[in-house]
């Protein structure tokens, strides 16, 4: 009676061992920021960019993008984010070559092309501004649910996370740490 007792015994722990080590290696790294989900196909931008050339979201496939809402005069959230996400690039190495960071201007008065270029060199030359008139980015704005107010000083301050194969994942608030978005673009990069 001893023997199978134990037999049922060390079979459970067995058991139990094999689920456990099954869960996690099969579970999927957690995301710091928002999660949407489900995950919603990015609405398409189709708009001449900072440099003269077409920027669509289409053509953005295979790549990891970050769609950011902003204007070059903000004196504090909007180069603190473009901040933050030049930083989490930095510690992804090469894969960083894998993101593109998109940022549409809220203040298409002021934002002309050279100006959102000379902001987002500062930070990185590959970033893309979206400058644009008014009614075209009303559009983008309505498209992504983004709030602008006060002439463009006033406006949603999400990052959003579109992923390679064009899906809107998550997104990061106006607070989150180069870490944090270095963490979750790490994730999202190694799904593909």
């Amino acid at each position: 009676m001893q023997r199978k007792t134990l037999f049922f015994g060390i079979t459970a722990l067995v058991v139990l061992a094999a689920v456990t080590a099954v869960m996690f290696f099969t579970r999927k790294p957690a995301f710091r920021s928002e999660v949407i989900d489900p995950a919603l196909p990015a609405a398409e931008i189709n708009m001449v960019d900072d440099h003269g050339s077409t920027f669509r979201m289409s053509d953005q496939r295979g790549k990891v993008v970050l769609l950011y809402f902003g204007f070059v005069n903000c004196p504090d959230e909007c180069p603190l984010t473009m901040a933050h996400i030049k930083q989490a690039l930095g510690s992804l190495g090469n894969d960083a070559q894998d993101v593109q960071v998109v940022m549409v201007s809220t203040d298409p008065v002021r934002d002309t092309p050279q100006a959102m270029n000379d902001f987002l060199s500062n930070f990185n030359p590959a970033f893309i501004g979206i400058p644009g008139k008014p009614d075209d980015l009303a559009k983008i704005y309505n498209d992504y649910g983004v709030v602008v107010l006060d002439g463009g000083e006033t406006h949603s301050s999400y990052t959003y996370v579109i992923d390679r194969n064009g899906k809107l994942r998550l997104t990061f608030v106006p607070d989150s740490t180069s870490e944090d978005i270095a963490h979750d673009l790490k994730v999202i990069l190694a799904e593909n």
